[in-house]
């Protein structure tokens, strides 16, 4: 046996599970299998079907110590089934979490929305906080201490001491407890840099603003000019139609003139046919 083995074996054993939550509480616990078997389309979980649910990826030790905790998002289709393009290394996050509070077997690794270094994850993290009277971390403890799941503890006497109403959750500003000072000193570079993207993309947002105000407006001058021009052009279109309906209507009149002018000249030439017609019929009597 290398010293590689006997480090594993004499490491304590982790056991994963995920816990899910309602509004009033934890709604469903499975160990991790089941819920790579969710992952992996084998099975649909039908109560969460069309919802963004809230849940955590816990590591458990076996003393039933909390000793990791990832909270997470995951999104379910109308059928129950896991969105495909969820992905989420939640063992990796846990891994590299930084340090939580202390839920009875010292400090925790905790991964969470606003305490994850990772940028790219944080969309799909979220924050415990109190629901149905109780804090998030105090119905996980509940849960892990009524072990539903089976997780094989080492005794009774250690469910008694890891009892829930002896849970101590400390305060979220002292969660990461006394750092060292390049760890102070990191955090506050961590926080500059968060500053400094943050001023960037106010001033970004700042300038995409300005550039739509200035659209918006060049739309609003082009629009009331075109307005201006419509508007020339119709009383433009009237102008002609007023003169185009004065012709028409002196050339309407010209012509009824003419008319009678023609009628009564028929009327003059029928008399002169009617007397010449009378008398050459008296000549011929």
């Amino acid at each position: 046996m290398n010293a590689s083995d006997l480090a594993r074996i004499q490491k304590p054993l982790l056991t994963e599970a995920v816990m899910f939550f309602s509004e009033q509480g934890i709604s469903r616990e499975m160990l991790y299998p089941e819920f790579e078997a969710l992952l992996d389309g084998l099975v649909t979980a039908p109560d969460f079907a069309d919802e963004t649910v809230e849940a955590v990826f816990l590591q458990i030790n076996h003393r039933l110590h909390v000793r990791a905790a990832v909270f997470f998002t995951v999104d379910f289709d109308l059928d129950g089934y896991i969105n495909r393009l969820w992905n989420m290394p939640l063992r990796n996050l846990a891994e590299k979490a930084g340090r939580g509070p202390d839920m009875g077997g010292g400090p925790i690794r905790l991964a969470c929305l606003g305490f994850c270094t990772n940028k790219t994850y944080q969309p799909n993290l979220w924050k415990p906080g109190q629901r149905g009277g109780r804090a998030d971390l105090a119905w996980i403890k509940q849960a892990v201490t009524r072990n539903v799941l089976g997780i094989l503890g080492e005794d009774e006497e250690a469910k008694a001491i890891l009892a829930t109403e002896n849970l101590q959750v400390a305060a979220e500003d002292t969660w990461y407890g006394p750092v060292s000072a390049p760890a102070e000193e990191q955090a506050r570079d961590v926080e500059a840099e968060l500053k400094a993207e943050m001023d960037k993309l106010r001033q970004a947002h700042a300038g995409e603003t300005a550039e739509y105000l200035r659209q918006i407006g060049e739309l609003q001058a082009r629009l009331r000019q075109q307005e201006q021009e419509s508007r020339q052009q119709l009383d433009h279109l009237r102008g002609e139609h007023a003169d185009h309906l004065t012709v028409v209507q002196g050339e309407l009149l010209d012509i009824k003139r003419e008319l009678e002018e023609q009628q009564k000249i028929n009327s003059l030439l029928r008399r002169e046919v009617h007397k010449l017609q009378s008398r050459t019929t008296s000549g011929m009597g």
